[in-house]
């Protein structure tokens, strides 16, 4: 008799045991018979565009894009730096595509005549070549990565200067105006400046450079709201060069010096490579335009 009302008491107990295993997953949580919960989970937020040290990732046509517009060609200013010291250099396309009459500034009322111009057809990138030239800058062969620090070189509004900047991620560069195309570029946020100009015109053209002091893009455009700074893809330098079969030689600097610009200061190694013309001024002249150029002899 006390055997059956145990019985009767586990029987409760039993029952519910029974329940919860027929129902469970391996988890031990309730599923009643529906598929596993992964089948249904939501889709993941989109990564950001890295963490600190990442590597930058693959183009994308989800990239964010913006719009440059290169209006009417008139007499103007850019930057070009030295990728064999034969006398090659680089630039951007929009700095020289117009021109009627392209020179270096290589003094003082003297200028460098660039003989010869090759465009890549759908990036904002060109080659000059000149008769003579400068101690060459090394390219990079390391990926990008997010957060890395660039160097920014050159000339805007036709003054010497430089930039420091932080690479935030991948864009789509639309222009139009002169010629339309899409490309893409590298982002950076600007973070130092100097001297302190009004825009960053000018700066076209001119290297954009590693802790090392090695190529790692050309300066292309800027969002001076924004405080960005774009450069060209990897991708497309290595197709320009290739395009027009040049192999570049050279040093870290130029070879102007042995310590790179985080270790002597970004405006004193801005200075070194103007005044060795390893980076140099592009000048632009339009025929019939009302400037004329006195002050560039020798092209």
């Amino acid at each position: 008799m006390f055997g059956k009302r145990l019985w009767y008491l586990f029987l409760p107990i039993i029952a519910v045991q029974v329940f919860l295993a027929y129902f469970s997953d391996e988890g031990g949580q309730l599923n009643m018979r529906r598929p596993p919960l992964e089948r249904f989970a939501a889709i993941p937020p989109p990564q950001t565009e890295g963490r600190l040290g990442t590597r930058l990732k693959e183009r994308s046509h989800f990239d964010p894009a913006f719009t440059v517009d290169v209006g009417r060609k008139g007499n103007s200013t850019g930057t070009a730096f030295s990728v064999r010291d034969e006398g090659i250099w680089l630039t951007a396309r929009h700095v020289v595509d117009g021109c009627d009459r392209i020179g270096l500034r290589s003094g003082p009322r003297k200028a460098t005549k660039v003989q010869r111009v090759q465009s890549h057809p759908s990036a904002d990138i060109a080659v000059l070549w000149t008769r003579g030239g400068r101690p060459a800058i090394s390219i990079s062969e390391e990926k990008l990565r997010i957060n890395q620090d660039a160097y920014h070189v050159g000339y805007p509004e036709g003054k010497p200067g430089q930039v420091v900047s932080n690479l935030i991620g991948r864009r789509n560069m639309r222009t139009v105006g002169r010629y339309t195309q899409t490309e893409p570029v590298v982002a950076w946020v600007e973070r130092q400046r100097h001297p302190r100009t009004h825009t960053l015109g000018g700066l076209s053209g001119g290297p954009a450079l590693n802790k090392a002091g090695e190529i790692i893009g050309v300066t292309v455009a800027a969002s001076k709201r924004r405080g960005r700074v774009f450069t060209t893809a990897p991708v497309t330098m290595d197709n320009m060069l290739k395009m027009a079969n040049i192999h570049p030689r050279g040093q870290p600097s130029g070879g102007v010096t042995a310590k790179g610009p985080s270790e002597i200061g970004y405006v004193d190694y801005g200075e070194r490579l103007r005044d060795k013309l390893v980076v140099a001024k592009v000048l632009c002249l339009v025929d019939g335009q009302t400037r004329r150029r006195r002050a560039a002899r020798g092209f």
